[in-house]
């Protein structure tokens, strides 16, 4: 029967995280059904040693759902230690380096290491998932009707293929969605992010077992120690703030920009932001990361106009990017291969289960990309006066952005 499950052709365009999720969905929604991905990277695929929070409730629903091993190393954390330069703690500790301690927040979320995430979801795949490496797609096209309904996708090499049913996990610059959705792309939120890693072991002074925030003026600096493969502890830090457009070009076109390829004025501009801005301990604790191994990701946003057209669907970045601020691109990414591989085994009909996913789905990448927009407002471009927060009024002020009404929340909604 045209448009049912069964022997069909699924095509999984991107193999990070959000395409070995959709691929694992659609093999076990559907075994007979014969998956490709294509992943546009030659060798195995490394993040830049990135860390990733998940939340704790989060974490065990995707757990249950068969995406997480509840074995992957993590480093545990109930609470997130605030900070701000100058002043006395909260707790009536004086200035250690660390700044004054704003207030320590209940915070259930674990730590994960991106690349011991991704090596275990891949390892998921069953061996009948055709992994290509190499594969880049140049532009895909749908077909909306008959025998033939579906999507081709073309690759650099000039080969064409045609699938049943193709998934867009291709991340923020999606082939895919511009397939669905010509010229809608993300909008740069106005300033931008430092990343980098160091040995959180040779670091003195710092709290133990917890994430970290420092607010300033227009920015602020989030860290925490994830796992590193040897079995030590990384210190995972990234620091947010607007910077002066003449310092980095036109950002309006979605990127990110590697270690090593940072200009120097952008690297200075964070140098003089660490003196100005943050209290000495965490200062320090950034510039024990080598300048040429620091990474800037410009902040974009986005929300596709929905997350299926025809037999085309989205998956994490590629149909809603939410600023970083939410903890909830990695989960979101997850979740909707989860919400597929559920709808999928409840209807036989390709069309229906497209129509079906972009209901429950787009509401969802929506809801996280309002709420981390709220947040960026909040805690970048329009920063309170940090220092004159008393304990109780800062939880309050905090509370107010982390939750929408729709049960949205920081670390993402419920599965």
């Amino acid at each position: 029967m045209v448009g049912t499950v069964g022997a069909v052709r699924v095509g999984v365009v991107g193999g990070s995280i959000a395409g070995c999720a959709g691929a694992l969905a659609a093999a076990r929604a559907a075994p007979e059904a014969t998956v490709v991905v294509f992943e546009r990277s030659g060798g195995e695929l490394r993040d830049r040693g990135a860390g990733i929070g998940i939340q704790h409730e989060r974490f065990a629903e995707l757990v249950e759902a068969g995406f997480l091993d509840a074995s992957l190393p993590a480093t545990p954390g109930h609470s997130r230690d605030w900070f701000t330069r100058d002043g006395v703690s909260a707790d009536g500790g004086g200035d250690s380096g660390l700044g004054k301690r704003i207030w320590r927040q209940p915070f259930p979320f674990n730590a994960y290491n991106w690349g011991h995430l991704y090596r275990s979801l891949r390892g998921r795949l069953p061996g009948r998932v055709e992994f290509r490496g190499d594969a880049r797609v140049v532009s895909v096209a749908a077909c909306e009707s008959g025998a033939g309904a579906g999507a081709s996708v073309t690759v650099a090499d000039g080969s064409v293929e045609h699938f049943d049913l193709l998934l867009g996990a291709d991340g923020y610059r999606s082939v895919v969605r511009e397939a669905m959705f010509p010229g809608v792309v993300p909008d740069y939120a106005g300033y931008l992010c430092w990343r980098g890693l160091s040995d959180f072991g040779e670091l003195k002074g710092l709290p133990q077992d917890s994430f970290f925030t420092v607010g300033f003026n227009h920015g602020h600096l989030v860290a925490y120690p994830i796992p590193a493969d040897d079995g030590r502890r990384h210190f995972n830090w990234v620091l947010y703030s607007a910077v002066p457009p003449e310092l980095t070009g036109n950002l309006n076109t979605a990127t990110s920009i590697p270690p090593g390829a940072v200009s120097h004025a952008v690297l200075d501009f964070m140098d003089s932001l660490l003196t100005r801005e943050l209290p000495a301990a965490w200062a320090a604790a950034i510039r024990k990361t080598a300048r040429e191994n620091v990474f800037i990701q410009p902040i974009y946003d986005f929300a596709a106009p929905a997350f299926a057209k025809s037999r085309m669907l989205l998956l994490g970045d590629a149909g809603a990017v939410s600023r970083p601020h939410a903890a909830a691109g990695t989960v979101k990414a997850m979740q909707d291969a989860a919400s597929l591989l559920d709808l999928w085994r409840t209807t036989t009909d390709l069309d229906e289960l497209a129509a079906r996913y972009d209901a429950a789905r787009a509401p969802a990448g929506a809801a996280v990309t309002a709420l981390a927009r709220r947040i960026g407002a909040a805690q970048v471009l329009e920063t309170p006066d940090w220092a004159a927060f008393g304990e109780a009024e800062f939880a309050t002020w905090l509370g107010a952005q982390m939750q929408l009404p729709d049960g949205t929340e920081m670390g993402g909604r419920r599965l």
